[in-house]
């Protein structure tokens, strides 16, 4: 739209009303009001249009995020001036204030912080697992979330589950809403300490591909999971099952095994008066007896999932005390 008919749209409102003209001309109350402060500040000249020499905030891409991103990664000591002289070098036009929201985001508006980012070596990502028949116990693990759908007295109940290949040790909880947060609570306060406490040394870490956790957190999903393997005294690599995958028919049965059991369970549960909280330490009471009390039939004969690993692994071990009592999140 020129200056011409923004101009004419003001002059027309000012005499027949704003609403009156808006409808007329197909533009909203908000698009007048913006052209009249344009108007009223800067005259007729105002009314030009503006021409935009960087990609606003809500319109970056994961491509230039990731740019941006390795440039930080490369001279942490610069601030978002600094940065925006040697994105423009790349070709790229972004603004200042867009390249510290984005700093922001990912907890690097500090110097301190992001010169901790820059030595953070890059997640190990693989497009293959190792012949699954070689897999060691605790070894490969897998990640799924499991939709139960929506209830008036519970909200939505999404079931988080990490799930170990070859022992079939599971850490499950029950959340609201799919979160990276979530994913990181149950990976740091079940798993890791439970990995910690049976020696489970954690190679691999997979995704399906239809994990919806993976496509809410691609832009910083990696470094993410940088920060949580940093802090925690863990590495592994990343691996998501394709559709056509060879391993994904295995892995899917485990999957489906497991989701039948928990789902027997919950959803009778689903439809009484019970609270989320109840219906929570209820189903931890469930995965507990699922690792500890639970037979399953293995390669070698009927052992729990603990016990088989304990087997495997030539150990005495048992779950951390913690595991054994009720404990809210």
């Amino acid at each position: 739209m020129d200056k011409d008919f923004k101009f004419k749209v003001i002059t027309e409102a000012s005499s027949n009303g704003v609403s009156k003209t808006c409808e007329k001309y197909g533009i909203s109350r908000t698009l007048y009001y913006r052209w009249l402060n344009r108007y009223k500040a800067k005259g007729i000249d105002g009314l030009s249009s503006a021409k935009k020499d960087f990609i606003p905030n809500n319109k970056i891409s994961n491509e230039i995020e990731t740019a941006l991103l390795n440039l930080i990664k490369q001279y942490p000591t610069y601030g978002p001036k600094a940065i925006k002289y040697l994105f423009d070098d790349l070709g790229y036009k972004i603004s200042e204030s867009a390249i510290y929201n984005i700093m922001k985001r990912n907890n690097l508006s500090k110097k301190e912080e992001r010169l901790k980012f820059s030595r953070k070596q890059q997640t190990k990502v693989t497009t293959a697992l190792p012949n699954l028949n070689e897999i060691l116990s605790g070894e490969c693990w897998l990640f799924w979330i499991t939709d139960y759908g929506y209830y008036n007295h519970l909200g939505h109940i999404y079931e988080y589950t990490l799930f170990d290949y070859k022992s079939r040790i599971a850490c499950s909880r029950l959340y609201n809403n799919i979160t990276f947060s979530n994913f990181e609570d149950i990976l740091t306060s079940t798993a890791m300490p439970v990995a910690k406490t049976l020696n489970l040394k954690i190679s691999y870490l997979c995704f399906f591909q239809s994990c919806k956790i993976m496509n809410i957190s691609t832009k910083t999903f990696n470094y993410r999971i940088n920060k949580i393997l940093d802090d925690n005294g863990f590495d592994f690599k990343i691996h998501t099952f394709m559709d056509k995958n060879e391993d994904l028919n295995r892995v899917n049965i485990l999957k489906k095994h497991f989701t039948e059991k928990t789902s027997s369970f919950l959803v009778p549960l689903l439809n009484k008066d019970i609270t989320f909280l109840e219906l929570k330490l209820k189903f931890q009471d469930y995965i507990r007896n699922y690792n500890i009390a639970d037979k399953h039939i293995f390669d070698i004969g009927e052992y729990t999932p603990v016990e088989y690993h304990n087997k495997l692994s030539n150990t005495k071990l048992i779950l951390p005390i913690w595991a054994y009592i009720k404990r809210e999140y």
